[in-house]
Parts: C-alpha cells; sequence; structure tokens
C-alpha cells in the first residue's frame, strides 16, 4: 500500500445512497453512487439498461468493465483493514464474500460505508474486519472526459397522462378551495369590525348585525367545506382506482426475467408508492397551490397594517424554511432506507409464511422469527432516525413561531401606546392574518418538502414503468400447427455469466412428441423458456411454423399453448375455476372431460363439493399429486396445440404416471416434455438430452436402452 500514499487528492463532494433494487444488483448500486460523485448524472435505471446483471449478480471484473463504460478508470487491489485510509474515496469494498459496500470515510473507531441493501451506516473496526474480505476497487475519472447522463427517470406528467377526468375535478376543487379561502380572510375583518367600530363605541345593533351576518357567513363556509372535502376525497379514491389500476395492469405484462430478480415485498412495496403520490398531486397540488396563493395574500394585508410587524413575521417563517431545507437530505435519506428496509421485512414474512410446513418439520421457527425480528428492528429504527429529524422541525417550529408572537405582541402594543394609529382592533387582525400568513406559509413548505421527497416514490415507481411490457398485439399471420424451429441459439442470464446454451439447433414438427432430458441445472427448462418465448436468445433465432418469432407471433403462439411448469400454483378459488383457469366463459363439459384426462375427475367427485371445491391458498387443500394432476387438467383445458410439461409428472404415483403418459403419448398435438422418469420419454418420438450447454438426440431406436442406462 506504500504506493497509495498521497494519492487521495478527492475534494470534498457528497456522496448519495442508492438502495438496490434487484435481488442481485449491489455492485450496479455501488458503481452508480461513485459515478454520481464524480459528476455524472447516473441513476439505477439507466446503468440497468447499460449493463446486463444476472442473478449470479456482479464480479469484480464485472463492476471494473461497467465503470470503464461511465468514462471510469477503476483498479482493483488488495489491502489490509488499517491501510484503508489511504485509499482513493470513494471506493468499493468487498463485503461478506457476497456483496459490495461504498467506503465514504475513514474514522479512528470504523468506517462510514453506504450500503445498497441498508443505506448509509457506521461501521465498528471490529465489525469491518469480520465483513471485509480485503479487496477494494478505486475509481479515477479520465481526463479530458465529459459529464455523462445515464438516466432512466419517469416524469410526473407521463405517470398521471392516462388518469382520465384528471384535470376537470382538480379545477372543481380549486374552484371550491378559493371560495372557502376568502371566507375565511372575513374574519379577521370582523375581529377588527366588533373591537374598533362596535366594542368601543358601544353599539349593540351593529354588534347583533355583525354577529348574525358573520354567523351566517360560517354556516356557508362549513357547507363550501363539506362539498369540498367530498370532492377532494373522490377526486383522490378515482386518481387512485386509475393509477394504480394502471401500474398493476402494466407490472402483470411485463416480461418474466423481471420478476425474476426481484422479491415480491418489494415489488408490493413500490406499487404502494404510487398511492403516495396520488395523495400528493391529488390533495397536496391543491393545498399547496392554495397556500402559495393565500400566504402572499396574507403578506400582503399585513404589509397594508404595519410593515415593521410583517417583517418580523415573514423573517420568522423564512428562518422556519431554513430548518426544513436543512434537514430534508436527511430525511429523505432515512425515508430511502425505511422503504427499502420495509421492503425487506414484507419479503421475509411473505416466504416464511409460503414455508409453514418446512418450518415445522426443521424445527426452525424461532430461528426464522429472529430473522425476522432483526428485519423488523431496522424498519421501527428507521422510523425512529425520521422520527428524531420530525421532533427537531417541530421544536424549531415551536420556538420559532413562539418567539415571532412575542415579538408582534409586544411591538403591536408599543405602536398602539404610542398612538401612532395602530388600534386594539388592527392588532386583533394583525395577528388573525398572521396566524393565516404562517400557517399557510408552513403548510406551503411542508408540501414543499413532501413534493421533494416524492422523487424518491417516483424512481420505486420508475423500476415497474420504465420497463416496457410485452405486446399485447397477436400476430394473425401465424397459424399454429405446432412447428418450432431454434438456429444457432445461444442463452446466458448476464453479460459475465457462462453460457447455458450455446449454438443449439432444435426442429419440432408439428405433431411431434419430444422427450428433454438431462442432469438437473443443465439447462431444461431454459431451453422450454426460450421454445415459450419467456426468455429471448442471447443469439441465434426462433422461428415458428416457418415464420420468424416476433413479439405478436410469441403471443399468438401461447395462446395455443398448454404449460405444466415447476413451479406453478393453483389460484384462490374452486377446482373448476382452476381448470378452467378462471375462464368467464367456463364450460363445465370441458372441465370435466379435462379432469377425465388428468385423472383427476374421480378424486373430485368424492369430495363433499364436488367440482366447486375450495382449493386453499395456493392450493394447499390438495395433496401434491392432486395439484398436479388439476394443473395437468388446466393445460389441457384450452385444447391446445402444443403441450409443454416440465416434470409435469414427477408428484404422481407409478400407476398414474403410466395411465397419463398414455394419454399424452395419443394426444394428435405437439408435445414436449421435460422429464427424468421413464413413463413419458419411452413414449416419446425423439429424446433431446441437454448435456453441457449443448443438445444431443438419440433417435427413437436408442429410446429404451437410453431409458435402463439412465434409470
Amino acid at each position: 500500500m506504500g504506493g497509495l500514499d498521497g494519492l487521495n487528492f478527492a475534494r470534498k463532494r457528497r456522496l448519495p445512497v442508492i438502495l438496490a433494487a434487484e435481488v442481485a444488483e449491489c455492485g450496479l448500486a455501488c458503481l452508480a453512487m461513485v459515478a454520481r460523485w464524480h459528476g455524472h448524472d447516473v441513476d439505477l435505471g439507466g446503468l440497468r439498461q447499460r449493463v446486463s446483471v444476472s442473478m449470479a449478480g456482479m464480479t469484480l471484473r464485472d463492476l471494473t468493465q461497467a465503470a470503464d463504460g461511465l468514462n471510469l478508470s477503476a483498479r482493483s487491489i488488495r489491502i489490509e483493514l488499517h491501510e484503508a485510509g489511504q485509499l482513493m474515496l470513494p471506493a468499493v469494498l468487498h463485503w461478506n464474500f457476497n456483496h459490495f459496500v461504498v467506503l465514504k470515510s475513514v474514522r479512528a473507531d470504523g468506517f462510514t460505508i453506504h450500503d445498497p441493501a441498508l443505506g448509509e451506516r457506521r461501521v465498528s473496526l471490529e465489525a469491518a474486519s469480520e465483513s471485509f474480505t480485503g479487496v477494494a476497487v478505486e475509481f479515477y475519472p479520465r481526463a479530458g472526459t465529459e459529464r455523462l447522463t445515464v438516466r432512466g427517470q419517469v416524469s410526473l406528467r407521463s405517470l398521471f397522462s392516462s388518469v382520465v377526468g384528471m384535470r376537470r375535478a382538480l379545477l372543481q376543487v380549486i374552484g371550491l378551495s378559493a371560495a372557502l379561502q376568502l371566507m375565511i380572510f372575513a374574519a379577521p375583518f370582523q375581529l377588527q369590525l366588533v373591537i374598533d367600530e362596535a366594542l368601543l363605541r358601544h353599539d349593540h345593533e351593529l354588534l347583533l348585525v355583525l354577529g348574525a351576518s358573520f354567523g351566517a357567513l360560517v354556516l356557508f363556509t362549513a357547507a363550501v367545506e363539506s362539498l369540498r372535502a367530498w370532492s377532494l376525497k373522490l377526486f383522490g379514491l378515482q386518481a387512485s382506482f386509475q393509477l394504480v389500476g394502471n401500474l398493476v395492469g402494466h407490472l402483470l405484462r411485463l416480461p418474466l426475467p423481471w420478476f425474476e430478480k426481484r422479491h415480491t415485498g418489494d415489488v408490493m412495496s413500490r406499487i404502494g408508492s404510487a398511492n403516495t403520490l396520488q395523495d400528493s398531486l391529488t390533495r397536496g397540488v391543491v393545498e399547496a397551490l392554495l397556500d402559495g396563493v393565500m400566504a402572499v395574500a396574507a403578506g400582503a394585508i399585513l404589509f397594508v397594517y404595519s410593515p415593521a410587524l410583517a417583517m418580523v413575521v415573514v423573517v420568522s417563517v423564512a428562518l422556519l424554511a431554513a430548518v426544513n431545507l436543512f434537514l430534508y437530505p436527511a430525511i429523505r435519506r432515512r425515508s430511502e432506507e425505511r422503504i427499502s428496509a420495509s421492503a425487506r421485512e414484507q419479503s421475509h414474512m411473505i416466504e416464511s409464511l409460503r414455508a409453514a410446513t418446512p418450518l415445522r418439520v426443521m424445527g426452525r421457527e424461532a430461528e426464522r422469527e429472529g430473522e425476522w425480528r432483526n428485519l423488523y428492528a431496522d424498519v421501527v429504527n428507521a422510523w425512529a432516525s425520521i422520527g428524531k429529524y420530525e421532533v427537531g422541525q417541530g421544536v424549531a417550529r415551536t420556538a420559532i413561531m413562539g418567539l415571532q408572537t412575542v415579538f408582534v405582541v409586544v411591538l403591536g402594543a408599543q405602536m398602539i401606546m404610542e398612538a401612532s394609529g395602530f388600534s386594539v382592533g388592527m392588532l386583533f387582525a394583525f395577528l388573525a392574518f398572521r396566524q393565516i400568513f404562517s400557517d399557510r406559509a408552513v403548510g406551503l413548505i411542508d408540501q414543499g418538502v413532501q413534493f421533494q421527497l416524492l422523487a424518491l416514490h417516483l424512481d420505486r415507481l420508475g423500476d415497474i414503468v420504465r420497463q416496457e411490457p410485452e405486446t399485447c398485439e397477436v400476430s394473425t399471420e401465424l397459424k399454429v400447427r405446432g412447428g418450432v424451429d431454434l438456429r444457432g441459439v445461444s442463452f446466458r442470464y448476464g453479460s459475465s455469466e457462462p453460457y447455458v446454451l450455446s449454438g443449439i439447433n432444435l426442429e419440432v414438427q408439428p405433431g411431434e412428441f419430444v422427450a428433454i432430458t438431462g442432469p438437473s441445472g443443465g439447462g431444461k427448462t431454459t431451453l422450454l423458456k426460450l421454445l415459450l418465448g419467456l426468455h429471448a436468445p442471447t443469439s441465434g433465432s426462433v422461428s415458428l411454423e416457418g415464420l420468424p418469432a416476433t413479439p405478436g407471433a410469441w403471443r399468438r403462439w401461447r395462446q395455443a399453448v398448454g404449460l405444466v411448469a415447476q413451479d406453478d400454483l393453483l389460484l384462490a378459488g374452486t377446482i373448476a375455476s382452476n381448470i378452467a383457469f378462471f375462464d368467464p366463459d367456463l364450460d363445465m363439459e370441458q372441465v370435466r372431460w379435462a379432469a377425465g384426462q388428468a385423472r383427476i375427475h374421480d378424486d373430485i367427485v368424492q369430495m363433499p363439493m364436488q367440482y366447486l371445491s375450495l382449493v386453499g391458498d395456493m392450493g394447499s387443500a390438495l395433496s401434491g399429486g392432486q395439484r398436479q394432476r388439476v394443473l395437468l387438467a388446466t393445460a389441457l383445458y384450452r385444447n391446445p396445440t402444443i403441450l409443454f410439461l416440465d416434470e409435469g409428472t414427477a408428484n404422481l404415483d407409478p400407476d398414474s404416471e403410466v395411465a397419463i403418459a398414455d394419454v399424452i403419448a395419443q394426444m394428435p398435438v405437439t408435445r414436449i416434455v421435460v422429464a427424468h422418469r421413464p413413463a413419458l420419454i419411452e413414449r416419446a418420438d425423439r429424446i433431446i438430452k441437454v448435456d453441457g450447454a449443448t443438445l444431443l438426440e438419440i433417435t427413437k431406436s436408442r429410446v429404451k436402452a437410453t431409458v435402463r442406462s439412465s434409470f
């Protein structure tokens, strides 16, 4: 490390905290933080479009290559813990052998790091020695390079452009709110008239007139307020229904790899950000607009009453705004950490609920509870950090507004005693307008902070909205008969990952029965996903019925497919609904036929509710074999032209498997099955063995010999 001495010339800049959205993109998030510190305008969404990261994550080599694309020279070095202070900061540290963090600063008692999973943390030397692997990456900007912009942000306009009727409803609410605020302005004048005209002159008749007129105004104000509140509530609900509905509709049409790289809890948390945006842009925009107008109007009236007193009020509000702006960066950072922690906790809880049976069998309830408690503690601590800053804001507001009142009352009383033309009624009216101005100005400041925090939620929603959905257009040219052809197809999950399949050629004729076998993890399921268009080849071409496999062609192809996958689940509902896959025009005769073909009909009729029996959560009311046969019936219900089975009979007893294999063998459709057991393999026209990223075809004459040697 001697060669590193004196190389840390970096000037003071702010290192951002960027949290990872995908399961294995900590390296990409670290690179985004470093690039931002070096002056490049980048975000995680933009980098994700440039760099392909698989579920295995990034290696040091991947990290340095990605940095090169951002005009940063990366240098990987091995150091001892005590040499960390000589690194060119910010640097990326290899952490716990499976993670990357950004080293922000080094102190005598530990490190400050930006963790893509947890946010900014202070780590003691003892904890760092347990986590740091000894490998670090320094980054240097190239001389003469320009500032890069690599962003994938989503604008509010694009997000809300699909909400119908928003402008009309917004104008209606603003009109009602404006009328309401004008009525509020009348109250200080009433107070001044009562004191200066009625009270000091002992004019009982005027007092009654003022009381009656302003009483009627109060009732009218209450009616307008109720109409405004209901309009605002209705507007918010309609906007939320459309916004969240459009978002979920977009989400359900995203490509399969997008879901494979994310935790369920995190996705649910991102959808929740839509409600925050909706609330801020329906209620918040109206309130901010009116607060601004009311603050300006009330401020102008204050200066008419007394410029000196008005300056006291304005300066105090400006001081409060400065406090809020000072605390905003910390509140935003803690809010982001809180959202991320909540997403991790929700994902852990969902996994625990799904794994109830193995937890009982393995006796790991206590350990799982301990893990959840640690994650929930992160959520609570994040809320506590936010609460600390909110308490500071509250104390500052109380102190500043309290001192403002004291100064105004004392100075106003002094002006009255000096007989300067400032009356008691004017002082009371001034205090009322001061309250209006202060409340509106403070409300405007709070809304401004909330609008700044919207960027956080917008970034989170952008992870969903930026991703292009699969096309809904269906090719009318493709006439599906069951023929598919792969030529020179290679596939890997990331740009630095080894090829799962390399240069394969496979042609399946209509009506053919093809069995795919091979060692576990060899790429059989991946090949099936390529044949279904769920993954796009890294290279090579796919033809469907002799035509190029366009997005519209894939859509039409899948309409003719029946599929039983390894990870298929039953949805909450009846057995009949699941077999028909919730077809709105459910055909019970077809349901019974499909159940008979799948050898599940006899089991169903023995149940008390027969086909109306509920399957439970994800099919928990059925045995494993029953669930698999219901899933097979689901695939057969639509009379597919192509039938795909991925270990579709693995949970069946031998007799049931043989019976179903006979049914499948006699079907006059294209059948492509992944199997290890002989029942299906023996009946196939061809066997394709996936081995070492390549395909080996075994002819029909060798099927029995292959089965005997394999089993």
